[in-house]
Parts: structure tokens; sequence; C-alpha cells
């Protein structure tokens, strides 16, 4: 177990507020990187998705086996958090269809159906990313 004890300043936030077929990840990322915020962590985020891309673990091996999943229909995106180190995204999230309940690892690709509104903790002076390890896990380290 690593721990990474940071003094952080919180003086803002950052609220997105996403339209329809805005792509989820990608829009978040850009807004990062047009305000040169590498590290954030995603607090909060809601909405409804026309597009769910995500992944989940099939098996208790190294290295991990994902399934790799894409659903076109009308979704409830529930919750949603996580980090983003170096601009990449770890983030986990809790999805519903009318029939079903969906959680995993979201991915690249999922498009916003009516409004998606997701609040960000900047993390200034916070150097921290992810390390590819031996048994194909990225893990987070100091820089």
């Amino acid at each position: 177990m690593k721990v990474y004890w940071k003094d952080v300043n919180i003086n803002k936030l950052i609220i997105i507020n996403l339209e329809p077929k805005e792509l989820f990840l990608e829009s978040i990322i850009e807004v990062l990187k047009e305000k040169k915020i590498n590290n954030s962590v995603i607090i909060s985020g809601i909405g409804t998705l026309e597009k769910l891309v995500f992944h989940r673990v099939l098996t208790r091996d190294f290295p991990p086996q994902n399934e790799f999943i894409t659903l076109e229909a009308p979704i409830e995106l529930s919750s949603c958090q996580g980090l983003i180190l170096d601009y990449e995204p770890h983030i986990h999230f809790v999805a519903s269809d009318l029939e079903r309940t969906y959680s995993g690892h979201l991915e690249f690709g999922s498009k916003v159906l009516y409004l998606a509104e997701i609040v960000i903790l900047p993390l200034k002076n916070v150097n921290l990313t992810r390390k590819l390890k031996e048994n194909n896990i990225k893990y987070i380290e100091e820089e």
C-alpha cells in the first residue's frame, strides 16, 4: 500500500454542463487541457447517455482480462467519480437502462443524450502519475 498525503488548497471547482451529442470523457479532457489542469478528481457526475462505452474485468488472474461493452440506448448515468492523472482518466460509474444496471470503467466514446453535469476538483501542485507495473496494472506514483 502507498499513501500520498497532499496539502490541497481548494479554492476552485470546475462545473461542466454537457449537451446532447457531446462526448463525455473527451469533453472533460478538452476542458482540462484548455485550463492546463493535468491532475484532477471527478467528485460528481450525473446525466443521460445515448451511448455508453465501458469495460469490466472478467478474471482474477494477471494480467487481467477485460470485456469491452458498447450500449446504444437511453441510459441514466447515476454516478461517476475517479481520478484524472496526466490527462488520463480512471473513472468508474453506475448507470442503468430500463432493464439493467451497469458499472465499470468508463471509456472514451460515451455520448450525452440530454445532458450531463460533472463537478471536478483541480489538483494543482499534486505531482502524481500512473506507472505500468509488471502485472500489467497502472499504479499511482509520485513524479
